[in-house]
């Protein structure tokens, strides 16, 4: 987990320097939305890209707004606070900032913040190569956020699925095996269908488990033999009587 998140950091930050050198300016920032709907800086790239590491932002009205309203902006003004108070230019010639939405399908998932230009090489860039970068980082943030999900959802998997229904199975066998009394008939035959069913669930989950973690396929083949086996824990039925 480790070693590819670190993969898809630099992936991100190669993505931000190529945007850069692509539009001739100091500095590419990504801010994307945490879970409290806050801008986090994700990557940045350039000329004091260090200043921005770490920093996140409230949502806040102005550009800021205007920008997660699915609209590229130009910003000259500079703010006291929040995300435009980083936004340095030592030139009065170039003192124009580009917000780009990052958007998703269904919403804007953060912004990319590109410059300074100056206020005419701002408006003679096209909008669609902006909006474009900005795809390219939803893209890959998309890609993330779902390699996420998936690394939290397989544990999950073992912990809330497979471990209860290991231990329904292992009380079946037992309760099929006599430990509770002689079970016959219908209610057997409803038993062994249920067990059945448990033996099969555990196993598909377990099939999953390892092509999803392969590097855990020993982990669980240790588990394997801790877990309560029903065949184990079946009673011999008593002998019959002469």
């Amino acid at each position: 987990m480790k070693n590819l998140t670190i993969g898809f950091e630099q992936i991100l930050h190669s993505t931000l320097s190529m945007a850069r050198n692509s539009l001739k300016t100091d500095l590419c920032v990504f801010l994307q939305f945490d879970d409290g709907e806050r801008l986090c800086v994700r990557a940045a790239d350039g000329k004091k890209a260090h200043l921005w590491k770490g920093k996140a932002f409230p949502l806040e009205s102005g550009p800021v707004a205007e920008c997660l309203e699915n609209k590229v902006v130009r910003v000259s003004k500079k703010s006291k606070t929040g995300l435009l108070a980083l936004l340095e230019s030592k030139s009065a010639a170039k003192s124009t900032f580009i917000l780009v939405p990052v958007s998703g399908q269904s919403r804007t998932l953060g912004i990319l913040v590109c410059g300074p230009f100056s206020a005419a090489t701002a408006k003679s860039i096209p909008e669609d190569q902006l909006r474009n970068t900005g795809a390219l980082c939803a893209v890959l943030t998309a890609h993330w956020r779902l390699y996420e999900w998936l690394s939290s959802f397989t544990p999950q998997v073992n912990h809330e699925l497979r471990t209860p229904l290991t231990a329904v199975q292992g009380s079946l066998g037992m309760v099929l095996g006599g430990m509770y009394g002689q079970v016959g008939g219908e209610m057997r035959e409803m038993l062994e269908m249920a067990q059945k069913g448990c033996e099969r669930t555990v196993l598909a989950i377990e099939e999953y488990l390892t092509k999803q973690l392969p590097n855990k396929k020993s982990e669980f083949s240790e588990q394997q033999s801790d877990k309560i086996n029903a065949k184990d824990l079946r009673v011999p039925p008593p002998p019959k009587k002469p």
